[in-house]
């Protein structure tokens, strides 16, 4: 696994992938709003945030973003300085069950972070982790690279697509909780 020293280096600058001024990640970006549900989202949680790239564009009362990365953090509040119903928190995914939120997530988004080399073979724990987390009719939105993803949630898919992504392809998937 990927350790926290070498993300913190990775994010010595502002956008280390390039998404700002990628089309793929443009495409992503628009493949992901277009896919989710037309609905009213109160809360709304993106692991695995980076920096703020995707966040700044989500629908919701409430956003927050978690990273791993307190560069990746720094950038993504530089980013939304303007959005006061978008807030951000470093910690891993795997410090979620410990952190105390004030609410269930009706809406959670997680892309590219469900790869072995961030969450190793850790799969029953990260579905245990959104599972406490989402809301009892929350949608789970996950968004990786297909080659490199084996996670699928225990609840209903109501949407998923593969689209070319760089020199890969991308599968979005979105799920419903009942």
């Amino acid at each position: 696994m990927q350790s926290r020293k070498e993300l913190e280096e990775f994010y010595g600058s502002e956008d280390p992938w390039g998404y700002d001024d990628n089309p793929h990640d443009r495409l992503r970006l628009n493949t992901l709003l277009s896919a989710l549900p037309e609905r009213s989202y109160r809360n709304v949680l993106d692991i695995g945030c980076g920096n703020g790239f995707v966040t700044v564009n989500l629908p919701g009362d409430r956003v927050t973003g978690v990273d791993i990365s307190e560069n990746a953090i720094k950038y993504a509040r530089e980013r939304s300085r303007h959005l006061s119903h978008i807030s951000y928190l470093q910690a891993s995914l795997f410090d979620l069950p410990f952190m105390s939120f004030d609410c269930r997530f009706d809406l959670i988004v997680i892309t590219g972070v469900l790869y072995p080399q961030y969450i190793g073979e850790s799969k029953l724990l990260i579905y245990q982790i959104c599972d406490d987390l989402l809301d009892g009719d929350g949608v789970l939105v996950s968004c990786h690279i297909s080659e490199w993803y084996s996670c699928r949630f225990p609840y209903i898919t109501i949407h998923r697509e593969y689209y070319p992504y760089r020199e890969y392809t991308h599968l979005l998937e979105v799920y419903y909780k009942l």
